[in-house]
């Protein structure tokens, strides 16, 4: 038996798709250990991912700072086990030699292998594959499964009203308060061709309120031809009337389920959503690419004062030369999901979201996702660090 579990994330993806599958039945299988989530949020966090976290079964939710002092701290004196959920590998494996636990990650990334974890669990025998591919040890590359599955299968809010259309415009702030008028100005010009779609914002529970009434005015996107909506009631009316639902996030993975159409930005919800079989359109606009974290040093070294046209300019050289944006599509090698990137308006939106609901156009997207093949991971996964630790 454990005395403790610890685990790190970072990002919101991870925080609502990978951590609670794992958290529920490490809870299970060690009902007497504490278990510790330290949050490592960096430069793709949406800065508000602690009040989500506070609703988990934890023992202690904690930070940077915290994790540092138990770096500190030196050897436990129980038996204990370090797992990453999301992050840099370096914080699980600092982690593990300052407490003497084994350390093991959990990831998509084929680039996450490191020498000093006890075994990478990845998803699939592609992510294995490609991992051994670049030099890691194939003894410590175990496949585990898909955690999103298990995220989607647990889900059972069901929606508070259908939608044919889920809008999401993200749960970082940054990109919320643009995107949010931009895709309410698509449905509106999406409704006018067919008027009786029903449309839907997946409102992420990351967002602050500030940020969400910042958005809803659109002061900063009337320029990108987006438009603004005010609340009546639980719902939302745009500039023009049209009507938009607001769904919970907990709502989200049955509201896939009953969807002809999601509107998305890159992200692991792009996962979410060919795992649920929903033909999504993947946009990426870049109307203000300065305002796009980066990995690594380029963020903080393209954040300088001054370093804006230069970060402009990198920002959009990068991106084109990324073969796909969307995760199915780099999984599969395909652009199955259609995706914009650039500098494009709502009507063009508008236009790829109407062709991807016609009937021919869906159901081959749909047939194309089924060759993703995901299994649930979270039972196998916990079953083998609590084997190993």
């Amino acid at each position: 038996m454990l005395d403790e579990i610890l685990l790190l994330t970072n990002g919101p993806g991870e925080l609502s798709t990978w951590v609670p599958p794992v958290l529920s039945r490490l809870r299970r299988e060690e009902p007497g250990a504490r278990i510790e989530l330290f949050l490592i949020r960096d430069q793709f966090a949406a800065g508000t991912e602690q009040r989500k976290a506070q609703g988990l079964e934890l023992d202690a939710l904690s930070g940077r700072s915290e994790l540092v002092r138990r770096l500190l701290r030196g050897k436990a004196k129980g038996r204990g086990v370090v797992l990453m959920l999301g992050g840099a590998p370096r914080d699980a494996i600092w982690l593990g030699r300052a407490t003497g636990y084994p350390a093991f990650s959990y990831t998509f990334d084929a680039k996450a292998f490191h020498p000093g974890l006890r075994a990478v669990l990845v998803d699939s025998e592609r992510t294995r594959s490609a991992m051994q591919a670049r030099g890691a040890d194939p003894s410590r590359v175990v496949v585990v499964g898909n955690l999103v599955v298990d995220a989607l299968n647990e889900a059972s809010q069901q929606p508070t009203q259908p939608a044919d259309v889920l809008l999401f415009a993200g749960s970082r702030p940054f990109a919320a308060r643009y995107l949010l008028g931009f895709l309410l100005a698509a449905a509106e010009q999406m409704a006018a061709q067919r008027p009786g779609l029903r449309f839907a914002w997946v409102k992420s529970r990351l967002l602050p309120e500030t940020v969400v009434q910042e958005a809803l005015g659109a002061e900063w996107i009337r320029d990108m031809g987006g438009v603004g909506a005010t609340w009546v009631g639980e719902a939302l009316r745009t500039q023009h009337g049209l009507e938009v639902a607001v769904l919970d996030e907990p709502e989200r993975y049955a509201a896939m389920r009953q969807a002809s159409l999601a509107i998305t930005i890159p992200g692991t919800n792009t996962l979410e959503l060919a795992l649920a079989g929903l033909p999504s359109l993947v946009i990426l606009p870049l109307h203000k690419p300065e305002l796009l974290p980066l990995e690594g040093i380029w963020h903080w070294l393209l954040n300088l004062p001054g370093a804006r046209p230069l970060k402009q300019s990198f920002v959009r050289g990068l991106v084109s030369r990324i073969p796909h944006l969307a995760l199915p599509n780099q999984w599969l090698n395909e652009r199955v999901f259609p995706e914009l990137r650039g500098v494009f308006s709502p009507t063009e939106v508008a236009v790829a979201g109407l062709e991807l609901l016609a009937p021919g156009r869906a159901s081959e997207v749909r047939a194309q996702l089924e060759r993703l093949e995901a299994r649930p991971g979270a039972d196998k996964l916990v079953a083998y660090v609590l084997a190993n630790s």
